[in-house]
């Protein structure tokens, strides 16, 4: 399943078949809504959207795809920078919520949340416990990190993307934005992962290229 055409357009294939399928071309009925990540899980593909909007698709039925709406959206709050889906190792589909901290200035920080049948719930802080998330454009994934060194348990990495649709908030962040960082759900800090050259023209920040995460076989 891929996300483009701005955010709009959803589209999957499957195995064994040669042409991609247009599933939407609506983010929603909100205007100025988006798709920002899909995810695989328990058999089926998940989508959120700017405004929160999780939906569960049916590629199976005869009649086209189908969705169920899990959680429903509202109008985003000027704050919110990125959404993920996530697909847990012990079952659980996570929606991670990156935004801007009001109460500190320039601050970055995420929210996890739980979602099912019953909506999207907060989650206790510890819940990685030895596990670490890796957030980007191209797939996010929840990993153990005995096997992983120097990847820090119950962090979240994630590649920060210039995206547009929050491109005047990401100016008001330019210290905790960009390049590869990860994010201490303990401690609720938010550090370099890698070293990062800085773009000193802010014109340019929508034009950077975005890392991704390139999963080894575990």
């Amino acid at each position: 399943m891929v996300i483009h055409h701005d955010g709009t357009w959803l589209s999957f294939v499957k195995a064994g078949q040669s042409k991609w399928q247009v599933a939407s071309t609506s983010a929603g009925r909100m205007g100025g809504d988006r798709y920002l990540d899909c995810a695989y899980h328990d058999g089926s593909f998940y989508t959120v959207t700017f405004y929160g909007l999780v939906e569960k698709w049916d590629l199976d039925d005869l009649s086209g795809p189908t969705r169920e709406e899990m959680v429903f959206a509202i109008p985003a709050a000027p704050t919110v920078l990125t959404r993920n889906m996530v697909s847990t190792p012990w079952g659980d589909l996570l929606q991670v919520i990156g935004f801007r901290a009001l109460e500190y200035p320039h601050a970055t920080k995420f929210q996890v949340c739980k979602v099912d049948q019953g909506g999207c719930k907060k989650v206790p802080k510890d819940l990685l416990a030895d596990h670490a998330l890796f957030l980007g454009l191209n797939h996010s994934a929840c990993v153990p990190t005995r096997n992983l060194p120097g990847v820090r348990p119950n962090n979240i990495y994630f590649s920060a993307p210039w995206m547009q649709h929050a491109f005047l908030s990401l100016l008001e962040t330019p210290n905790n934005w960009g390049g590869v960082r990860k994010y201490d759900m303990e401690r609720r800090r938010i550090e370099r992962a890698f070293p990062f050259s800085e773009i000193k023209e802010l014109n340019h920040f929508k034009y950077s290229p975005s890392e991704v995460w390139i999963a080894q076989n575990l």
